[in-house]
């Protein structure tokens, strides 16, 4: 069965992209959550793992790959540092740059994390059947390549100023 397309008249929330890709997301981060939280970590902390690279990642490409701001990834490898899973060190041939590292006990639940994302998707093709999961995964690939083309500026509706409710006192 397929989800109603509305373009003009009334729409409700099930019928909207971001709704559904919203909701999913919300399920999806509800499941890696509880995983994390057994394990005494957090999806975060997670994700954070599974994006350091063999011989270390400079904390810089972190945040964009993650889709997370330098505060907050700030904190998150304070954290993870905290939590002995990573180290951070200073590049061998640009001292500017800082590499973090995984130590052993991070390269260890790295490979939990790994483990639970492979279930999951595993799982999920079960459930939707493997060509239909292929399909999925190529859509949202397609999506992520045309949203960031999408020319914000162009189609934000034109509103009249803001009307300031204390304006109209006498």
């Amino acid at each position: 069965m397929y989800a109603r397309i509305v373009y003009i008249g009334h729409v409700t929330p099930e019928d909207t992209l971001d709704f559904n890709v919203r909701y999913a997301w919300a399920g999806i981060a509800r499941i890696y959550g509880q995983l994390a939280a057994s394990r005494g970590t957090t999806m975060a902390m997670g994700q954070a793992l599974l994006n350091i690279e063999k011989n270390g990642t400079p904390s810089t490409q972190l945040g964009p790959r993650m889709g997370m701001e330098k505060t907050s990834l700030s904190r998150l490898l304070n954290n993870l540092e905290s939590h002995g899973m990573i180290e951070r060190r200073n590049d061998s041939e640009d001292r500017r740059i800082v590499r973090v590292h995984l130590t052993e006990d991070g390269k260890k639940e790295r490979d939990r994390a790994r483990q639970a994302v492979r279930k999951f998707n595993r799982w999920m093709a079960d459930q939707l059947g493997t060509d239909r999961m292929a399909r999925l995964l190529e859509d949202l690939q397609q999506l992520n390549a045309h949203l960031v083309q999408y020319p914000t500026e162009e189609l934000i509706p034109e509103v009249g100023p803001r009307s300031n409710p204390d304006s109209n006192a006498a």
